[in-house]
Parts: structure tokens; sequence; C-alpha cells
């Protein structure tokens, strides 16, 4: 189904117009952005007769990558390049929660023509055409809109940014999204406080969350060269900078909630650049640790450092076939998007996932590296390789376990 969405930047209360920046981005900018990473295919954006600024088309299109056109509030009517089946209002005079405006431009299906739905607060209006077009009437269909639409919808956040106060209230709302109910306890208590801070200095910047990706991975392939050289030192150094890495592995994400600036991409950059910096490590601190270390217990002498790092890595890359694998076929980047079985409260999965659920929050990536750190700071880091190497393993078993279980499961289930 093709989307229309029309930005209504008539009557904008903002301190500032629509020039008014929360969090980094105009309130036009955002709204567009919105619109775009929630699923429209092309963009109307209705101004007062008086300031039209055709070079807003341009810039705006490079915001949103679709086609945009601006047009006048009271022109006969706004000509699109394609028919659309439904159009989707909204106002620029206001920040939306990203989930609403998702669910909104969801409920849109061809089984009920003509429907029209609206937020309570009466800023987001999505409706189904009775017949395609590509002509919008301005004036004369927002009005008719705006007349039949009944609030219904809910679930979702809308601030009306019409003073300073809203302003600074939306920006707060923004940032405090970016903190997730499930955070582990490092990123919780530590983490997010210091990455959103650095989130709030980028994001007036060009600064792309795919060029942050890019220096956390670079701060984990040092991480793991400075593992593999060894010594009190090098171990330190490894510690501090993959401690670095897990506090700005943040920022990109952040960036990307509050400027909407969301892709696939994007999720598999940051995804694959996080797996391939953990196996480096894996991989360095063995390596380190056989090089100069000479108190490995056992019978096979310092080698052993060597098999853990291996071992680390081995089940590293065993989960990542698994949940790569789901991933892609469910058209997802985002390991977040995997529903690991010893994190879903609900379900009755064997001893291993029960062991994991009680321990789940030692497992998750955030208290791995901060753990590493603390270990390097006592000059033990290599030592983490005695409980990374079964640790990633069971892991890795547990997540086949659970897909070979949801692949047996019926269709109904």
């Amino acid at each position: 189904m093709n989307l229309l969405a029309v930005i209504d930047a008539t009557s904008i209360d903002a301190p500032n117009g629509p020039a008014t920046q929360i969090a980094g981005l105009s309130l036009i900018e955002r709204t567009v952005r919105l619109a775009s990473v929630c699923g429209a295919d092309e963009l109307v954006i209705l101004v007062p007769p008086d300031e039209i600024q055709p070079q807003w088309g341009d810039r705006l299109h490079r915001q949103s990558q679709i086609p945009v056109s601006i047009a006048s509030a009271n022109a006969k009517s706004a000509s699109t390049e394609r028919s659309f089946d439904a159009i989707a209002i909204l106002d620029a005079g206001a920040v939306y929660d990203r989930g609403l405006v998702s669910k909104t431009f969801g409920i849109l299906d061809s089984s009920c023509p003509g429907e029209v739905q609206r937020t309570a607060r009466s800023h987001l209006i999505v409706t189904r055409l009775h017949t395609s077009r590509n002509n919008l009437v301005p004036g004369r269909d927002l009005a008719k809109l705006q007349n039949q639409a009944s609030p219904t919808l809910s679930g979702g956040w809308i601030i009306s940014i019409d003073s300073a106060e809203a302003v600074d209230r939306a920006t707060r709302r923004l940032w405090q999204a970016c903190r997730k109910a499930d955070d582990g306890l490092v990123a919780r208590y530590l983490n997010r406080h210091i990455s959103i801070g650095l989130s709030r200095i980028l994001a007036p910047t060009e600064i792309h969350p795919n060029h942050v990706t890019a220096v956390t991975f670079v701060l984990g392939v040092a991480a793991a060269l400075a593992a593999a050289r060894g010594e009190y030192a090098g171990f330190l150094i490894a510690g501090i900078l993959y401690q670095l890495n897990s506090i700005i592995d943040g920022v990109d994400g952040e960036l990307a909630r509050v400027r909407y600036q969301f892709s696939v991409r994007g999720e598999w950059l940051d995804t694959i650049s996080d797996d391939l910096a953990d196996l480096l490590m894996y991989i360095g601190l063995g390596i380190g640790a056989w090089l100069t270390l000479s108190d490995a217990p056992g019978p096979w002498g310092n080698q052993l450092w060597l098999f853990l790092g291996i071992g680390a890595a081995v089940g590293k890359v065993a989960s990542m076939a698994v949940y790569y694998r789901w991933l892609i076929a469910h058209g997802r980047g985002d390991l977040l998007a995997f529903q690991w079985s010893f994190e879903d409260e609900s379900a009755n999965g064997g001893p291993i996932a029960r062991v994991l659920s009680v321990t789940r929050y030692f497992f998750r990536k955030d208290f791995i590296v901060f753990t590493a750190f603390v270990f390097a700071l006592a000059g033990f880091l290599p030592h983490l390789l005695f409980a990374l190497a079964p640790g990633n393993l069971i892991v890795a078993l547990s997540a086949l376990l659970q897909q070979v279980r949801a692949s047996g499961a019926s269709p109904s289930d």
C-alpha cells in the first residue's frame, strides 16, 4: 500500500517556528524523518502562503531519502508523483513517540476503506482514501479529515511544542526513551549516564550513528591488539579500551533513536562490528597470555591460554550463526530483536535456559566488559577466559536448542 504523508506546518506555535531545535533536529526535519522511517512513500509539506521556500524540498529530501514537495495551504492542489492508497497528516508543531506513529501507520488495511483514525491529542490523523489519486487539495482535504476523525488511538505520547517549557519537556522525553527496560545492570547504572551525555553533545552535529559505530569498532580492534601484546600494561590498556567500546557503543543507537536515523543496514553494521570486536578480543587475550604468562594450570602449559581464547571465539561464532540466521529470516539486524529463551520469563525452557534466566545479567555484554575492566586493573584479565570459553559455548547451546524448539513448533504456536 502506498502512503502519502502530509506535514502540516501551517500553524506552529513553537518559539522559533519550524526551525525550533529539539535534540539536534528542527521540528520540520524531525517530522519529515519520522514520517520517512515509519513507512511513508512520499511527503508533502504544507506551509503558509507567504513562507514557501522551494529549497526546503531538496534539503528535506536528503533528510528522508523519499520525494518531498512544498505546497501552500491555500493551493488548489499539491501534485504528487504517484497515486496513493492512504494519507497521513502529522502536525509539524509536535514531537511524537516513534512507536505510536509506527503503530498508527500500521493500522491501515485494505479491508477498511475510508477508515479514519486519530490520536486522542488530535495531532496525528491517518485515513484510507476511498479512491487512489495523485492530487491533494490542501485546505479542503485537511479540514475534511480533521472533521471526520475521532480520537481512538492510545499507547504513545505526543508533545505539542508551544513554549520553551514544552521544548525542554520533549527533549527530556526523547532522551529518556534511550534508557531501555532490557538494559543490563552496568548499562543502566553506569554506561547510559556517560553515553547519553556524549549523545547530547553529538546530536546537533553532522556525525551519523554509523560514524560512531566505526569508532567503537576501532576501539574494539585496538583493545584486541593491546591484549595480544600481553604483560600487565597491554592487558590494562585492553581493558580500558574495551570498556570505552562498551560505553560508546550505546551512542550510535541513542543518536538513531532521537534523530530518527534508523535503518536495517545500520543495525547490521552495529551488530557485526560488535561481534567482530568480541571475537578479536577473545583471540587477542589468548595470544597475549600465551606469549607472556607462565602460570597456566594443567598438562597443556601455556597452550591452555590459546585453547581458551579459541574456545571463547568458537562459542561466539556458534551463537552468531544461530541469531544471524534468525535476524536474516525476520528482516532485522538488531541483536536486541532476538528473544533469548532465558530472557523470556514465561518460557518453560530446559535446565540450561532456567540457569541462564537466573544469571542472565551476568551473561550480558555490558557486565562481561566491565568485569574485564576490573580484571585488567587487578592484573588478571586473561583469567576471564576461564569463564568466557565455557560460558559462550553454553549460550550458543541455549540459542541452538531454542531455535530447534521454535522450528518444531506448529504454526498455531
